[in-house]
């Protein structure tokens, strides 16, 4: 055909077009949209609609995007609703007009030809809900129909996008920054420092090792701490113990850099270390050496964290008894005449606490006695540790309990009592003893130092002390508060255990009913007095579903393990099972966050930590 008969065809056409309206034009609800939904494939599962994406705009709707969907009544042409939607999968590549398997591709393919036809992408969408107003706000509210088919899809505005997924956090909130939501360029992950509803309903920061715990973990403390919170870190391998001090990473002063931050050291922090250990950061500028009060341990607690068989448990228990009450003889505990004392006895629950200035010596010295008595002695086997010069009063309270006359399970519970006395753990006058008032000093971070103490149990000694020490100073505060409206306003705790699994292990908190115990009740009365627990693992397998149990909020790094993840997918809903799969194979500083105050979960590229971190083997 000649180039004359194709120009004439081609003018017949043109003025065929002209005739019949003009070139075609996207109707104008549809234009600027990324996309339009399909017809439901055999497949398709309610709540879920399938999206195409025209090829140039694939990379404007990754993995976790947020769309409106504009559905249209197909017979009235009205709108039939604003849908909102969440990508869960996808874009996946098609090609247009054929098969992706088709010979055409696969041939040039094999033979190292160069053909890629014109392509779009296949996506699936989450309906999270219709858009209502509402006391003229636009709110999320459920569904009750799928968008229809062909209708335009449009990437939603960040405001939006905050929006609906509850990341807008109030001033008088207090927001931290988590980091970004993976698929965007600066939508801020928040969390809010000082909500109720939140971070007091505890956090639990899981993965595997490499995962990039340590850095999240230090950047919520240091960004807690500016909002005014107390921050209390149980450091069991001294990674925190710089915190004072600016990154010197070179890799992460650059991924600081990369989003407008700086390297930045902890304004106020104080180095926990028990008196006679070596601190983990030996140029600390706050070292506080401390020692443990005896008088705080439970009976309960302290039989089971010496891990003695049945026959010491009642020995021990009969030495507590016979030591409390020498005490009164001797006028250590409760004080002859003093009435408030001696009321204040009546009152102590020793399911929480041990007896007023009772120490680890006084208990020594009522167990030599009993084991004396037990071979008819009339002296301590060793010169007393506490109660020099009233041996006889401890010698009568023997006599009168009535003791087990088996010498050897008496010698089993001083061998015991001897070895944590040896630990140095507690101390021997008030002046050693850690001052945990100071603690709850608002914007400090305290760092509890434990990577020198070898044995799990005597730091879970350590942990499970001082964490009821300062849930009693926040119930004194709380109780002080709902008294007076003058009294000052309650600080925020966040309290960060690592290494969760040793403390409250499946085994251990069987073996440990009344250690467990004590935690749930920290826990559950720190939600309403701004007290909040965050536990830390990489053995989240270890974690028993009582302790899963009390956590309501997530930071999920990479976890590899199958039957971890299923046991969190029964716990943590609203996420897809995308994510769900890929929770195996996230890099490190990525995270699957689920707080209280978001409606959905989202995965989050973590902000890199500004201060320095120690890498202890």
């Amino acid at each position: 055909m000649s180039n004359d008969k194709v120009s004439a065809a081609t003018l017949r056409l043109a003025a065929t077009a002209d005739e019949n309206g003009g070139a075609y034009l996207e109707p104008e609800a549809y234009r600027g949209s990324n996309g339009r939904t399909m017809f439901d494939r055999p497949n398709a599962k309610d709540g879920t609609v399938t999206i195409l994406v025209p090829e140039d705009e694939i990379g404007n709707l990754p993995r976790q995007s947020l769309v409106k969907i504009r559905s249209f009544d197909r017979r009235s042409k009205e709108v039939d609703g604003d849908y909102v939607g969440m990508v869960v999968a996808g874009p996946f590549a098609e090609p247009d007009a054929m098969d992706a398997d088709a010979p055409t591709l696969k041939l040039p393919a094999v033979h190292g030809a160069v053909l890629t036809p014109r392509f779009h992408g296949v996506a699936d969408v989450d309906i999270l809900g219709l858009e209502a107003k509402a006391g003229g706000k636009t709110v999320v509210i459920p569904a009750p129909r799928r968008p229809a088919p062909n209708s335009p899809v449009f990437l939603l505005e960040k405001d939006r996008v905050q929006q609906v997924l509850g990341l807008v956090v109030e001033v008088e909130n207090k927001p931290i920054r988590l980091g970004l939501m993976n698929g965007t360029a600066d939508i801020e992950v928040l969390v809010p420092a000082a909500q109720k509803s939140v971070l007091p309903r505890h956090v639990g920061v899981l993965g595997t090792t490499g995962g990039g715990k340590s850095t999240t973990v230090s950047g919520m403390a240091l960004r807690l701490a500016k909002q005014g919170n107390a921050v209390v870190i149980f450091d069991t391998e001294g990674e925190y113990a710089a915190m004072c001090k600016p990154t010197e990473d070179p890799g992460m002063q650059r991924a600081l850099a990369e989003r407008g931050l700086s390297a930045e050291g902890a304004g106020d922090t104080a180095l926990y270390v028990l008196d006679g250990c070596d601190p983990a950061y030996d140029d600390h500028p706050n070292k506080k050496l401390y020692k443990l009060d005896f008088a705080d341990i439970s009976i309960g607690v302290l039989t089971e964290l010496l891990d003695i068989p049945e026959a010491q448990q009642s020995r021990l228990s009969d030495a507590y008894d016979i030591c409390k009450t020498v005490m009164e003889r001797v006028e250590i505990y409760p004080a002859k005449g003093n009435r408030e004392e001696q009321q204040r006895a009546l009152e102590i629950d020793e399911l929480e606490t041990g007896w007023p200035r009772m120490t680890l010596e006084m208990l020594i010295d009522v167990v030599s006695a009993a084991i004396a008595h037990t071979q008819k002695l009339t002296e301590f086997g060793l010169p007393p540790q506490a109660f020099g010069g009233s041996e006889d009063v401890v010698f009568k309270a023997v006599k009168e309990k009535n003791i087990e006359s088996n010498k050897y399970s008496w010698l089993g519970l001083n061998k015991k009592l001897w070895k944590l006395k040896r630990a140095k753990l507690f101390a021997s006058g008030p002046r050693s003893k850690i001052n945990v008032q100071e603690m709850l000093t608002p914007g400090r971070i305290s760092i509890i130092d434990l990577h020198d103490m070898d044995a799990p149990y005597l730091r879970n000694i350590v942990i499970a002390q001082i964490l009821r020490r300062i849930q009693s100073c926040q119930e004194s505060k709380y109780a002080a508060r709902q008294s007076s409206a003058e009294a000052a306003p309650m600080t925020p705790v966040n309290i960060f255990i690592e290494e969760a699994h040793e403390f409250l292990s499946d085994r251990r908190i069987r073996q440990m009913p009344n250690l467990f115990e004590q935690v749930v009740r920290i826990a559950r009365r720190g939600r309403k007095r701004h007290l909040g627990l965050v536990f830390i693992t990489q053995l989240p397998g270890h974690l028993p579903d009582e302790v899963l149990g009390l956590i309501n909020n997530w930071v999920l790094h990479k976890i590899g393990d199958a039957n971890v993840v299923q046991r969190l997918r029964k716990i943590l809903s609203g996420v897809d099972d995308g994510t769900w799969s890929s929770l195996s194979n996230l890099p490190s500083g990525h995270a699957l966050a689920s707080f209280t105050h978001m409606t959905r979960p989202v995965t989050v590229t973590v902000d890199p930590t500004p201060c320095k971190l120690l890498m202890v083997d």
